[in-house]
């Protein structure tokens, strides 16, 4: 019989659940389905290809925020749980009077749990089952991978985390309806259903003055975090952030008073229908949980930045890996960092590095620093691994800084981009490179070649963050002199890449004849930089393997590769100052895309997961509120049926408090991220050429669909209950 009574429960209260289902089936799916990533099939392709530690670094980091998904979670379905105790008090008291006991009540809200929670949970992996085989699509896509082998997955991995997960969160809210039934008192749960939360009403005035001053406290808090821009955790981001909270808290408090000041004041609009009934129905749940308004509307701000921008990110750190990396390689030799004393002449950094470092001196010295020659004589395999190269070297002009060449061009500040930019650029030493070099590394691209004239120099530059000081330097024709000539800068501005990087990265590298390059030898100079970029006998993992078992014989055994094919700078035997000639970091096409698809799978799927997870919690919180708002109301509507209001009145009021509650945090919540946005935009994106109006859509769109999920599901489980309240006369 009790076994019976519980599943009429359940029947009975379909929609009262509505929300406390379709948190848990989101929350089973959403946890399923990102923790199956590791296990669908498409990685099986991508790590024949691809670094296998790529998916290791994924699948850990979703298991690691999986945990405080799951903490998320727990609070979440716990404080649903507590509304629907909370509204079924009156009928587990009837229970009592009936003359049940407590563990016969007590196992009729187990079997409801116990039900509930497997139903979802079916439902929830069904979903998250689908929803993982998209994602081995996007994973394809994220990774430019066919999907020649996909096959249907079943991760049991995955299964087994979500089990133990959820039924531990269901033996949680098991005990705690227990431990709310057998707690309270009998005369708590028969008055539970005439006991209303109490009006707060707050002086209008009071209410004006606290939300003028809150509008001028994020006005100053989006004046600082624009200027701030989101890339220095300085004084300036902390006054912002707190700015931020204390505005928006304060907004809050003052809502409600400041609107019903306005309102009651226009007549015309206030006095009809239910809109005074409306209006303080809204206040009056606003003025006593301002509090969770606050953190609602944070967490909002968190998700929508945190989709939006992490996407952002992606095209920052991604896009443009091809171009940025033209040729199979390249090996690199930082010379030295800094010298210590006079570095005004050119032979300032040869005769540090003679004194301090003169075995490395004279080995450099002896190959006149040339890498190719140095690697082929020196490092057996080298020649059988790579077929062509070509190095180019970049000189430190002494003396000369870009804050000279922009001072004899007289250009304006306003001309040169943004302020930072500007600023370290002119501290900045000029440095050049022979016309010849940079010809031969174009020419291992299959790019046209360079021709300067005699006394010209040409700026190259093919970073966006310089792109407006660039332009300006070389169309003002500006005329300097470089090891002994005078030379005078061509009008426009070269896009060319000398080596393999993250992303485009030739920043103000001055082109000059060899001619120049060679005085500046013949004055000491030594090369600042160096970088050697190889084409492979066998291109891609092939080629990498090669080079890089060519590069280990040049080594003493049980030292380590530098660069990115091995675990770090040469140590043991050899000094790190030994690995700066000739090699000081190996960077490879098939590391950087690799890393690039590693970093773009795992902001994308960590940017949604937690975005999700804040989106769901957000918009339940909300919901379960206003659920509450409605039933402790009850009394009201059935007043206001008895008075002659009609079904379409009474909805037409609910309908706009579930839009006005859904939407206050939201409205606050997106000018905030509109704030961040702006200020990334201008620091970060713009940076880097990156459109993000393409990201911000997803994210509108993806908060709209959630937040609309639970909207409709509030609205309509919410009228279901004034309907009920309006039929009892």
């Amino acid at each position: 019989m009790l076994l019976k009574l519980a599943l009429r429960n359940i029947r009975r209260s379909v929609r009262d659940y509505a929300v406390y289902f379709v948190t848990l089936v989101m929350g089973v799916a959403v946890f399923y389905a990102f923790n199956s990533i590791g296990s669908q099939s498409v990685l099986f392709d991508l790590e024949s290809s691809a670094a296998e530690k790529t998916f290791d670094m994924v699948t850990y980091f979703m298991g690691l925020f999986s945990v405080v998904v799951a903490c998320v979670l727990a609070f979440l379905v716990i404080y649903a749980n507590r509304f629907l105790i909370r509204r079924r008090r009156h009928e587990f008291g009837m229970y009592f009077m009936l003359g049940m006991r407590g563990r016969e009540v007590s196992f009729i809200v187990i079997v409801e749990t116990v039900v509930v929670g497997l139903v979802s949970l079916a439902v929830g992996l069904a979903v998250g089952f689908a929803l993982s085989q998209g994602l081995s699509f996007a994973t394809a896509s994220l990774f430019a991978i066919p999907m020649t082998r996909y096959q249907f997955v079943f991760s049991s991995d995955a299964l087994a985390a979500t089990l133990a997960c959820f039924v531990v969160l269901f033996v949680l809210v098991g005990l705690f309806n227990l431990v709310t039934v057998g707690r309270t008192k009998l005369i708590d749960l028969f008055t539970a259903h005439v006991r209303n939360e109490r009006n707060v009403v707050r002086n209008p005035w009071v209410c004006l003055v606290g939300f003028v001053a809150s509008i001028g406290i994020l006005a100053v808090a989006y004046d600082r975090c624009i200027k701030n821009g989101l890339v220095m955790f300085d004084e300036q981001f902390l006054l912002a952030t707190v700015l931020m909270l204390v505005g928006t808290l304060l907004l809050f408090w003052s809502l409600a008073g400041f609107v019903i000041a306005v309102l009651t004041r226009a007549r015309g609009v206030y006095l009809r229908g239910l809109v005074p009934f409306t209006v303080r129905q809204i206040a009056s749940k606003v003025n006593t949980a301002f509090l969770s308004l606050w953190v609602v509307c944070v967490m909002l701000f968190f998700a929508i930045t945190t989709f939006s921008c992490g996407m952002g990110l992606v095209q920052a750190f991604t896009d443009g890996a091809e171009a940025a990396n033209p040729y199979d390689a390249t090996l690199s030799a930082q010379i030295i960092g800094e010298v210590e004393g006079d570095a005004s002449s050119q032979d300032a950094r040869a005769r540090y590095l003679e004194e301090n470092y003169p075995e490395l001196y004279a080995e450099a010295t002896a190959a006149d620093w040339d890498l190719g020659a140095y690697l082929s004589e020196h490092v057996p395999g080298f020649s059988d691994a790579v077929s062509q190269w070509a190095q180019v070297d970049t000189y430190e002009v002494a003396g000369l800084t870009f804050g000279d060449l922009i001072d004899a061009a007289g250009l304006e500040d306003a001309a040169l981009g943004r302020e930072d930019v500007r600023d370290s650029m002119r501290t900045q030493q000029v440095q050049v490179s022979g016309v010849s070099q940079v010809n031969d590394a174009l020419a291992l691209q299959g790019l046209d070649l360079l021709n300067l004239e005699e006394n010209q120099m040409l700026l190259a530059n093919n970073a966006d963050i310089s792109a407006q000081a660039a332009q300006a330097l070389a169309e003002s024709g500006v005329a300097c002199t470089v090891g002994g000539r005078e030379l005078t800068m061509r009008p426009e501005v070269a896009d060319f890449q000398i080596q393999d990087h993250m992303m485009e990265a030739t920043i103000m590298l001055i082109v000059v004849p060899d001619d120049v390059v060679e005085a500046l030898r013949d004055e000491g100079a030594i090369p600042w930089t160096s970088v050697l970029d190889v084409s492979y006998v066998e291109a891609g993992a092939a080629g990498d393997a090669a080079l890089s078992e060519a590069l280990a014989k040049a080594y003493p055994t049980g030292t380590e590769l530098p660069g990115s094919l091995g675990e770090g700078y040469a140590s043991g035997e050899v000094s790190y100052e030994r690995t700066l000639w000739p090699v000081s970091q190996v960077i490879t096409r098939q590391d950087m895309m690799d890393q690039g698809s590693s970093l773009r799978m795992l902001i994308t799927f960590l940017a949604i997961y937690i975005g999700f997870v804040l989106l769901i919690t957000t918009a339940a919180v909300l919901a379960i509120q206003q659920l509450s708002e409605a039933s402790d109301s009850e009394a009201r509507y059935r007043m206001l049926s008895r008075l002659g209001c009609d079904a379409s009145m009474l909805n037409r009021s609910l309908f706009v408090q579930v839009l006005v509650y859904f939407l206050a945090p939201l409205v606050v919540a997106a000018c905030h991220s509109a704030c961040a946005i702006v200020a990334m935009r201008e620091t970060l994106f713009s940076a880097f050429g990156i459109d993000a109006t393409s990201s911000i859509v997803a994210a509108a769109l993806f908060t709209a669909a959630v937040y609309g999920v639970y909207f409709l599901v509030t609205y309509f489980a919410s009228r279901s209950l004034v309907r009920q309240a309006v039929a009892v006369r």
